[in-house]
């Protein structure tokens, strides 16, 4: 049975019902049961006869709307385009005719908004759907359907008029929607002037309108030039161009697509922006240019494409698109998700230092990121007792351990063949000391009483993978007292690394990792005369790969002990379009340069200092902690610190194999590999290191109640405590936060006029 209500406080007590209530927080928990037990409102007709529900026939003056986001999106996702829908809802409200907003029991909304009587329910819904650039639930389009209705909190009842509770049927009136549904005029150029003669379809009226019916223009044409018409279309006070801009600057690295690429990026423009075109063709068409002489045929076909994907309503990707001009416009610094604005890894400088240009220069461009990445362990092994000293006074000799994470088959093995070329005078000289290390051997069995000392000049510096604790440290020893060199290893699967302790743990790697990194003292003291016996810093360099999701289960104890930060790690991608790769021949002239500076490397000594490479790497740290405040991650902030570190290795090793000579090439290299580096960390662990970071401050957490003043500046903003709450697990209800508030200037610790203004804390003299 149906009744009406006839006032807000019966509206508000029945949503707030302990049953309902109940209800509402089981169904959000996927409770499909509570959900039809929760309470049910029909909004857009009048009883049946007998107060029935079925059966009814007659509209009532109000349309209930029913909005669903796609139910696989994240929920941090989720929780923005949400964000953004509200705010259009809101700030449309008077245009719309607002009488209800809400949110539902799931991933959607609800909206209740004056009928137009002239216009049926369908016509009522689509005009709305137009109005608001959201799709409306096709399921959903019947008067008689019904709303489960959730709790009436802040959280859940987030708009309600008065005039809701007036319960009348509809009125056929012409005078209201009449100019919403027709106004626009839809341009059309000619040799000589404009005509605007022409209407556009109802179709597409309200989506490229400003919500404001007064003050809505016909849009004429003044001249010939396509791109001015472009610019006259409209959505909601931003323009199209705009819009296309926005999404080329968030997802195209802010470039105009050209050949080889327009084919996507026409279609991810026509997929993203099709919601706010009405699904139209030709609208898109006026919205997109056919960029780099793109064939027409070619053109349509992939709009149309775009057109044909199942439709899911405002995507994300233009939900970041118009949070962000939205904010520009109302002069706010918007909030930048770090996984929007960084999809695709930072592109590789076109012009790279020596001498990366030919160390990469047989493999096909796809593979030479990873190329260039890896090179750099091999090649340190040759630099022995060279010193670099960092920005900020501590000292580092040239450490990396480079791990390629990228899917499998994809042809991690192309970095293998640079690696074995630089490695071939080690190799050489690790071979006639491994002689005479087992001609040693043999003149001095375990069972010889007085056995020869051990040559202290066997230095073997390319281990393999299979090692027992007592070599790896008599190795270490070795490396050290010959003139502090490096060890290293290269192993085609991470899990491999294993074998080179005689625990066969990851948890051994990563210690070894730690130590490797910071060059700490390693290995043993033992008492038998037989025993390996030796302390040294630890040098070791590697080179290992693994897929992404190997890589995770390796290290997936290890997120907060340092271990990860202290890698470089680097990743193929492969595109779309790609070809089968062919590699050229590594010759002998190639053989020959890589030789040539395996010797200069082999010269070097002492410390070796670079001002401008320091230079360099403190402006970078400035910009990791702007990114990572824009970002709003800890996480980011966390991995910079040591990816700085590896970056500025890696410029300190190409100033000095460009004969101590500082470039533009070296200062944009170490610039993109930072980026790129912490791109491939965020990518593949971020989530995690999130997790674990979260796990380890509420572990850390529970010693009792903090003074939060303590914990924010001596001037913050109302979002500085919405951040800090937050990161204490406690509520951040808008209502909560503002009594808290209202509290602290009771008690004359802070002082604010109004909750969007500077608060102040009050020192006490």
């Amino acid at each position: 049975m149906m009744r009406p209500i006839s006032n807000r406080e019966e509206y508000v007590g029945l949503r707030n019902k302990p049953a309902n209530v109940d209800y509402t927080k089981q169904a959000r928990l996927g409770n499909p049961e509570a959900k039809r037990k929760m309470l049910q409102f029909c909004y857009s007709c009048m009883p049946a006869e007998g107060g029935k529900l079925k059966g009814s026939k007659t509209p009532s003056n109000s349309v209930g709307m029913d909005i669903d986001f796609a139910k696989d999106m994240p929920k941090e996702e989720l929780e923005s385009a949400m964000k953004i829908m509200i705010g259009r809802v809101l700030k449309m409200k008077e245009d719309l005719n607002l009488l209800m907003l809400e949110r539902s029991a799931s991933k959607g909304l609800h909206i209740v908004f004056r009928r137009i009587g002239w216009l049926t329910q369908e016509e009522n819904l689509e005009w709305a759907q137009k109005m608001l650039g959201v799709e409306f639930d096709k399921g959903a389009k019947d008067i008689t359907r019904v709303f489960f209705t959730p709790t009436a909190s802040d959280e859940d009842l987030l708009y309600l008029s008065d005039d809701l509770f007036v319960n009348e049927e509809a009125v056929a009136d012409e005078g209201r929607g009449k100019k919403e549904v027709e106004r626009e005029i839809k341009p059309e150029v000619e040799n000589n002037g404009c005509n605007n003669e022409e209407q556009i379809s109802k179709e597409h009226s309200n989506s490229r309108t400003d919500g404001n019916s007064e003050d809505i223009e016909e849009r004429t044409c003044s001249t010939t030039d396509d791109e001015s018409l472009k610019t006259s279309l409209t959505y909601n006070g931003l323009q199209y161009k705009s819009i296309v801009n926005e999404f080329l600057r968030q997802f195209n690295n802010g470039q105009t697509p050209v050949e080889g690429n327009r084919n996507v990026m026409t279609f991810e423009l026509a997929k993203a922006l099709r919601s706010i075109c009405n699904y139209d063709m030709e609208f898109l068409k006026q919205v997109i240019p056919r960029y780099d002489n793109f064939p027409e045929d070619e053109y349509e076909r992939t709009l149309q494409s775009a057109l044909d994907e199942p439709r899911k309503g405002v995507s994300y990707k233009l939900t970041k698109v118009l949070e962000a001009l939205y904010a520009r416009q109302n002069n706010e610094a918007p909030k930048v998700d770090y996984e929007a604005e960084n999809e695709l890894p930072p592109e590789m400088p076109r012009k790279l230092p020596y001498p990366l240009n030919f160390m990469c220069s047989k493999a096909p461009e796809m593979y030479r990121a990873a190329i260039c990445e890896a090179v750099f362990a091999p090649l340190a092994v040759y630099v022995h007792g060279v010193k670099f000293r960092y920005w900020d006074g501590n000292v580092h000799e040239p450490t990396f351990m480079s791990v390629l994470c990228a899917p499998m088959s994809i042809g991690k093995g192309c970095v293998r063949l640079p690696i074995n070329i630089i490695l071939e005078d080690l190799l050489k000289r690790d071979e006639s000391n491994r002689a005479r290390e087992a001609e040693w051997k043999v003149k001095n069995p375990s069972a010889k009483q007085k056995k020869d000392p051990r040559p202290s000049d066997i230095c073997i510096q390319v281990l393999i993978d299979n090692l027992t604790d007592a070599v790896f440290n008599q190795r270490v020893y070795d490396a050290d007292k010959n003139g502090q060199r490096f060890l290293y290893t290269s192993v085609d699967e991470l899990d491999t690394l294993k074998n080179i302790t005689s625990r066969g743990t990851a948890s051994e790697v990563s210690i070894l990792i730690r130590k490797a990194f910071d060059n700490s003292k390693h290995g043993q003291e033992r008492v038998g005369a037989d025993s390996v016996t030796g302390i040294a810093p630890l040098r070791f360099n590697f080179n290992a790969s693994t897929t992404p999701r190997n890589f995770q289960k390796f290290f997936c104890r290890e997120m907060t002990t340092g271990t990860i930060t202290r890698l470089s790690l680097s990743t193929i991608i492969k595109p779309a379009d790609a070809k089968r790769p062919v590699f050229k021949e590594y010759d002998s002239a190639y053989k020959e340069e890589v030789r040539k500076l395996t010797q200069r490397l082999s010269s070097l000594s002492g410390e070796i200092p670079c001002p401008k490479c320091n230079e360099f790497a403190e402006q970078l740290c400035d910009e990791n902690e702007k990114l990572a405040a824009l970002y709003g991650s800890d996480s980011y902030l966390t991995l910079s610190y040591r990816s700085t570190v590896i970056a500025w290795l890696k410029g300190m090793m190409l100033y000095v194999m460009n004969g101590e000579n500082w470039t533009k090439e070296i200062q944009d290299y170490m610039e993109w590999s930072l980026r790129y580096d912490l791109w491939v960390k965020m990518n593949i662990i971020g989530k995690m290191l999130d997790d674990a970071q979260n796990e380890e401050v509420n572990a850390t957490s529970n010693r009792g109640p903090k003074n939060m003043l303590l914990l924010l500046k001596d001037e913050f903003k109302i979002e500085d405590l919405i951040i800090l709450r937050k990161r204490m697990n406690k509520s951040v209800d808008l209502k909560t936060i503002k009594t808290q508030l209202c509290m602290w200037r009771a008690r004359k610790l802070v002082d604010f006029e109004s909750y969007n203004d500077i608060i102040r804390q009050i020192k006490k003299q």
